[in-house]
């Protein structure tokens, strides 16, 4: 067996590799015999059959069999004579096996070679982690928002942040109902009697704006709104509109005090509900620190070193979050003409998502290497993450 390589890529080779006749002649002559005993010829019984006979009705067979023998008899061989620290076996081409000898060529991604990089002392920033108070009596808001309870609005009162107001609308673009400019904007165009939370996101941002301090009964005119280029029914983007609405009815948000706030979340007291929030912002604040210093370490590691990775194992992990990606969306309800329209464009991000895992992954692996460190492949990426950062400045 001879055996040369030629470099096709970063991490690529091709190796090529020539067999003489002793050695292919061998591999015919078994694949001969086990057809020759299987062989199933009219007018011959089982194992029988003249050989001229077997290699001229199973010719092409026999030609397959032998080249998948001869390949999967000397591939290894051949690796090992090239001595290739391969990962994968990405195509297997050229195959040819007859008694007079044989080729082929296999496409190998090796792993990568690189000059370990500076990983101690590395300049990590820190950021505080200090919990404002602002930030606590804002989380109990949000928790006495959603603990609130609704009343009738009385006599006089006007719409204000939080309440659920019911109202009339009907909108206009380019002075035609947006029923008739776009008719499957049925939320959008108009309503009766429609019931809305007056919130940021939950409906139209400048009908909202504009029912605050209205009182039921009253009507406003030729509200202005635009709909967003991308995000509004089809027809409407980037469209401008004007509304009619009518406050009807209102029903006003109702606060817990601090006290029933405690009980409602079967707190001992008010101090100790606010003390029990503060620990889980503080708790949360340190694990977001602790994850933007391992991002900041991450850029910082491949920025510090830039080598070429095997593309099949790249292809491999972005198939992978490819697969994720999709998960997710069916579990978002995205819509798969946008995930259609969009392929191209995501196929390269998580393309480029991935050749970064994958240099991560080899590089974590020098490093476990040079350190001793004692961990599992699982847990190599974060066992070498929290030593670069204990040993950052």
């Amino acid at each position: 067996m001879k055996t040369d390589t030629k470099k096709i890529g970063g991490c690529r080779v091709q190796l090529n590799v020539t067999l003489d006749a002793a050695e292919t002649d061998k591999v015919v002559k078994e694949v001969e015999k086990v057809f020759l005993r299987n062989a199933r010829i009219p007018g011959f019984r089982p194992g029988k059959a003249p050989i001229d006979i077997v290699r001229r009705n199973f010719a092409a067979d026999i030609a397959a069999e032998a080249m998948q023998r001869v390949v999967s008899a000397n591939l290894p061989q051949a690796v090992k004579a090239e001595d290739l620290d391969f990962v994968d076996i990405v195509e297997v081409k050229d195959v040819s096996c007859t008694p007079e000898g044989g080729a082929f060529s296999a496409v190998v991604d090796l792993k990568p070679q690189f000059k370990l990089p500076t990983y101690k002392g590395l300049k990590i920033s820190k950021k505080d982690t200090a919990v404002a108070e602002s930030a606590v009596e804002s989380a109990v808001e949000e928790m006495r928002d959603m603990h609130s309870t609704y009343a009738d609005a009385a006599e006089g009162d006007v719409v204000a942040e939080g309440d659920y107001a019911q109202i009339d609308y009907s909108g206009t673009v380019d002075g035609k109902p947006i029923q008739e400019v776009a008719p499957e904007a049925k939320m959008v165009a108009s309503a009766t009697g429609y019931w809305v939370r007056v919130r940021e996101g939950y409906f139209l941002a400048e009908i909202l704006d504009a029912i605050k301090g209205m009182k039921a009964g009253e009507t406003k005119t030729g509200i202005k709104a635009v709909f967003d280029k991308k995000a509004a029914p089809e027809g409407l983007g980037g469209k401008k509109a004007l509304y009619d609405v009518t406050v009807k009815t209102l029903r006003r948000r109702v606060l817990p005090d601090d006290a029933k706030l405690a009980e409602a979340l079967k707190a001992e007291s008010f101090d100790k509900l606010k003390a029990d929030i503060r620990s889980r912002l503080e708790k949360r604040a340190v694990e977001l620190e602790e994850s933007r210093r391992e991002d900041e370490a991450y850029d910082l590691l491949l920025k510090k070193t830039d080598f070429p990775v095997p593309q099949s194992i790249v292809d491999r992990q972005r198939d992978t979050l490819l697969a994720s990606f999709a998960e997710r969306a069916g579990i978002s309800n995205i819509n798969a003409d946008v995930l259609k329209e969009r392929r191209d464009e995501l196929l390269a991000d998580l393309g480029a998502q991935a050749e970064r895992q994958v240099r991560y992954f080899y590089l974590a692996e020098a490093i476990a290497k040079a350190e001793n460190l004692d961990c599992k492949d699982e847990d190599r990426g974060r066992k070498v993450m929290e030593f670069v950062l204990a040993n950052a400045k």
